[in-house]
């Protein structure tokens, strides 16, 4: 039979407990009385009271509660009473600098170091990285894909997206001036039609899209449009005892009682249609502040505002006792504008990331234009043919400096990395163009009124405003 010796069983075979070894301690260390030779504990680890030899290694009161977290071992592998507090890692055991900020990866709170955040998992701003509803239970927090924005780029990632699609919703609430074309009774002040009756005041739906191309580190192409699909109003005025007169004989009086197309009408109609397209060629150069929070970019190019109107007044009445012509009398009178705007325009742009996947921004833009504007008239009456002239026709045509200005408060969601949901807020002034409205001649033709000196003018100093919103896409590829 042979007999082994290892350290741990003696000559005999019985276990035998481990005994510390004592070794001398390093020059300069202290040996406190009460702390046996060879069993320096570290600082704020105070050892009096651990016996040295035959202290057991795991024992039930040996290690202090504290000194190994409850998951790191199982149920029962530690004695009842574990370890005490601090004993593994205890004050002063790590000096702070240690462990730097990013050494153990961005906090997954608030994206960075933690000691950016202060432990509180909020920007410096107090945002939570986990968007708008972070911290609630429930249906809401547990549909991160359809409700949580898409926050993989942090709270400084950068203004950027390919191509984006959207509706818009724009009415004009300043359409220039108003013009009366009818009154119930000669000269009578009342008047039953006005081209503020008929101009678009409802919203007008259009559709808007816009494509970047990067040209360059922070600098891109877009080209962009919007357009609003044409917008039509009509009123009817009535009179049974054919007692309506309109603007071309200044409402029966020149001359007295008016003509026999125009005036003493049974019925006065007014139409009235608009239509809006726009297109821009821009270079964009973006910039951000360090800190990432607020980012923003300046643009400049080339702008086309295309403004078309027209608007329709007629009249009809008895039958004709004056004329060769002895069918009911009627009288049409058409105008039509149209602005052809180019020019250069400058714009800014500024955005706050509120949240990562969260910006809300404003958008400036303005320019300076020619307006190629042109204005056509043509007269249709019962009485022209005994003239020999079938319809009257006029043309006037100008070009003038005009302005456009466009303010845009901006919000944009994102859903994932390829999709984010926009919306704004639009204002666009458009200053010196010619409005269908404005551009009624009251001066009757020679052939109704002879010695009467009418030309063919063009008003093209009105302004008009639209305003209304828009959402939509945005595509990242």
């Amino acid at each position: 039979m042979e007999t082994y010796f290892d350290g741990k069983y003696g000559a005999s075979g019985a276990y035998q407990e481990p005994i510390a070894q004592e070794v001398s301690a390093p020059a300069g260390v202290p040996v406190g009385e009460d702390v046996p030779m060879g069993l320096a504990g570290p600082e704020g680890m105070p050892l009096e009271g651990i016996p040295v030899e035959g202290m057991p290694m795991m024992g039930p009161a040996a290690c202090p509660p504290g000194m190994m977290g409850p998951g790191m071992m199982g149920p029962g592998m530690m004695g009842p009473e574990g370890c005490p507090p601090g004993m593994m890692m205890g004050p002063g055991m790590m000096d702070p600098g240690m462990m730097g900020p990013g050494m153990m990866g961005p906090c997954p709170e608030c994206g960075g170091p933690c000691p950016g955040c202060g432990g509180s998992h909020l920007d410096r701003f107090g945002r939570n990285p986990f968007g708008l509803f972070a911290g609630l239970g429930g249906c809401l927090a547990g549909l991160p894909s359809l409700l949580v924005p898409y926050g993989e780029g942090g709270i400084a990632s950068q203004r950027w997206f390919d191509a984006s699609i959207e509706g818009i919703g724009l009415t004009r609430t300043s359409s220039g001036g108003n013009f009366a074309v009818s009154s119930l009774g000669a000269n009578s002040g009342n008047f039953v039609l006005t081209t503020d009756m008929v101009s678009p005041q409802s919203m007008q739906g259009g559709l808007a899209a816009q494509v970047n191309v990067q040209v360059g580190p922070g600098s891109n192409l877009e080209v962009a449009y919007f357009g609003l699909a044409r917008d039509e109003g009509s009123a009817v005025a009535r009179s049974a005892s054919a007692n309506l007169f309109s603007f071309i004989s200044n409402f029966g009086t020149l001359p007295a009682g008016g003509f026999d197309d125009s005036d003493r009408s049974l019925i006065h109609t007014l139409d009235y249609r608009s239509e809006l397209h726009n297109g821009e060629i821009s270079l964009r150069r973006r910039w951000s502040e360090p800190a990432g929070y607020f980012q923003g970019s300046f643009l400049t190019g080339i702008r086309y505002l295309d403004l078309d109107e027209g608007s329709r007044f007629t009249a009809e009445s008895l039958n004709n006792n004056t004329a060769q012509n002895n069918g009911p009398r009627f009288f049409d009178y058409n105008v039509a504008t149209r602005n052809s705007l180019v020019g250069w325009q400058v714009g800014t742009d500024l955005w706050y990331n509120f949240l990562p996947g969260i910006k809300m921004g404003v958008e400036f833009k303005t320019g300076i234009y020619n307006n190629r504007s042109q204005q056509n008239t043509s007269i249709f009456a019962n009485s022209l043919p005994a003239f020999g002239i079938p319809a009257i026709n006029e043309y006037a045509l100008d070009n003038r400096t005009a302005y456009i200005t466009q303010l845009s408060p901006q919000l944009v969601y994102r859903l994932n990395y390829s999709v984010a949901f926009r919306t704004s807020y639009q204002v666009l002034w458009i200053d010196n163009v010619a409005l269908a409205s404005g551009n009624f001649n009251n001066t009757p033709p020679s052939l109704f009124l002879p010695g009467s000196n009418r030309l063919a003018t063009i008003n093209n100093s009105s302004d008009i405003v639209y305003q209304g919103f828009t959402a939509g896409v945005e595509f990242t590829w």
